[in-house]
């Protein structure tokens, strides 16, 4: 347990339990309160860290926002994938409040251990990641008409229907623009009318220089719910159309966080420091990196 009642906070020092301590806390499914705790997170047994941000809600993809007790994030640890296929996806790693412990001395020395622990054995078996364990590990958090339009108006199970399609549609537009008239939401939506979204390849590497297109531009690569292949293009990323950002990597493969499967994707890379703010999305605070299609930039 933690040293104090309080709540971890941003900017608070921790220190990440021993494996020994961290696996006494989880069930027979590797998980507490529903979230597991993943072979990738090992290495970071016996460190310390800076607490990211702390959060009691997050959205998950294709469901909505809902509750989650006493998680966090910390700053720079990301989530290699190398367990789980070698997934690119670079997610922040959630970590349950009991698996850290507060260190009072500000001091950010990294402290050294082996994390070879006895029960190592616990990773024989395949585990979930976070991303598709979220349903489990979070309750619902209350439904509001937005929720309900995503989870069943837009489920991808009935927009294969072009009634549903169209409906799903109106209903988005209706939703964000009702919330932008109470000043609930920072950015507008941008959706295409486009039946088969273009695709081009620039072949971008890590480190090259690329310039976001203007919002003209990229909604001409778009379907009417805002789509291109089947990634949106979020209301977060609207605020860099017109920047400049080198290149993170490439993006070859990602578990999809609504069916915890693996899928290829062609001509799509993460910016560097681009992040997520969640403003599009109940301000959810989880950080993602955003997901770029090739056609969104070019080449400086």
């Amino acid at each position: 347990m933690q040293n104090s009642n309080r709540r971890l906070q941003p900017g608070d020092i921790v220190e990440v339990r021993e494996s020994g301590e961290i696996f006494s806390q989880l069930d027979d499914n590797g998980t507490l309160e529903g979230l597991p705790f993943m072979p990738e997170m090992l290495r970071y047994c016996g460190r310390k860290f800076k607490v990211l941000k702390s959060f009691d809600k997050i959205f998950v993809e294709n469901v909505g926002t809902r509750r989650i007790k006493s998680t966090v994030i910390l700053e720079g640890v990301l989530c290699d994938g190398k367990a789980h296929a070698g997934c690119q996806r670079l997610c922040h790693v959630l970590w349950k409040e009991t698996w850290l412990k507060r260190i009072e001395k500000t001091s950010m020395r990294q402290v050294v251990t082996s994390y070879l622990d006895s029960r190592r054995s616990f990773f024989d078996r395949p585990l979930p990641c976070q991303s598709a364990s979220l349903v489990k590990a979070t309750t619902r958090a209350p439904v509001s008409f937005e929720n309900l339009v995503r989870i069943y108006v837009c489920d991808p199970r009935f927009r294969r229907w072009v009634p549903f399609r169209q409906l799903c549609t109106l209903l988005v537009r209706f939703v964000h623009r009702t919330r932008k008239l109470f000043g609930k939401k920072r950015h507008d939506v941008l959706t295409g009318s486009c039946k088969k979204t273009p695709e081009i390849s620039l072949n971008l590497q890590p480190g090259e220089l690329v310039e976001v297109k203007c919002k003209e531009e990229i909604e001409t690569t778009l379907d009417p719910m805002g789509k291109n292949r089947g990634l949106a293009f979020t209301p977060e990323m609207m605020k860099y159309c017109g920047g400049r950002f080198r290149v993170q990597n490439r993006i070859t493969r990602l578990i999809d966080e609504r069916t915890g499967k693996m899928q290829s994707t062609a001509h799509t890379v993460m910016l560097q420091h681009v992040t997520c703010d969640g403003s599009g999305h109940a301000h959810c605070p989880r950080n993602c990196f955003l997901l770029w299609r090739e056609i969104w930039l070019k080449r400086i």
